[in-house]
């Protein structure tokens, strides 16, 4: 049966900025940079985060939560040296950060819950599988969705980032199912559509009015075939067969 005609019997979620975001996340690390008198280009901040790790595999680092914190502050030094901060000021500065994300508040957008009820009244098993880091369940609490999904994968706990292969059979292995019968729901292209695509699954690509531009995206994205465009999570009902 192909993916086209396949009914869909799962739905496996990103998290943040599909289920939930941060409407006061706090300063960004180049105004926390900034207000010590240092800049943070946007070529190193690239190149120590999100285009520098997704995609990559780290098993090493996901051993146990200390590991995976012990290689997250690691990292944030190599940034912190590269942006010529003395080592005497890093702790300092990884504090403020933690402080700040400490007070973060995860917000569900107000139709999450309703449609991963509705969703799990029709019989789907309802996944998440985010690059987040060892907290996602606490993030997922934060954000008011404790138990919303049968199964929560997060790039921390399975040493691969999406768009990497792996954490994407990791997922469907759990779920036991057909790529064809799932439908992976994200907002940013790279993981949440090319990678579900190669992985055999049908991909909704939420893009709400308040987001900026996907850098992800290629400038013909409009005219791939087999994508499903979103603007929020309502019309999932519509895409399930």
């Amino acid at each position: 049966m192909s993916a086209s005609s396949a009914s869909v019997l799962a739905v496996i979620f990103d998290f943040y900025g599909t289920l939930a975001e941060a409407p006061d996340w706090g300063p960004s690390w180049g105004e926390v940079l900034a207000e010590a008198g240092h800049d943070l280009p946007d070529d190193v901040r690239d190149r120590w985060w999100s285009d520098g790790l997704d995609g990559t595999e780290h098993d090493e680092h996901s051993r146990s939560r200390d590991h995976y914190v012990a290689w997250q502050e690691a990292r944030l030094r190599g940034m912190l040296d590269e942006c010529g901060v003395p080592a005497a000021d890093h702790d300092d500065l990884m504090a403020r950060v933690q402080e700040i994300g400490g007070n973060r508040r995860i917000t569900a957008y107000e139709e999450s819950a309703a449609v991963i009820a509705s969703l799990r009244d029709r019989g789907l098993t309802v996944a998440i599988c985010s690059n987040w880091d060892w907290d996602l369940l606490e993030a997922i609490e934060a954000a008011g969705l404790t138990g919303c999904a049968d199964i929560t994968v997060s790039s921390a706990w399975v040493g691969a980032r999406k768009p990497h292969p792996r954490i994407y059979e990791h997922t469907l292995g759990l779920l036991d199912i057909d790529p064809a019968e799932v439908l992976f729901v994200g907002d940013t292209w790279t993981c949440d559509v090319e990678g579900p695509l190669g992985a055999g699954m049908r991909p909704a690509y939420v893009r709400r009015e308040h987001f900026g531009p996907d850098h992800t995206a290629p400038a013909d994205h409009h005219r791939r075939p087999g994508v499903h465009r979103i603007a929020d999570l309502r019309p999932i009902a519509d895409l399930l067969s």
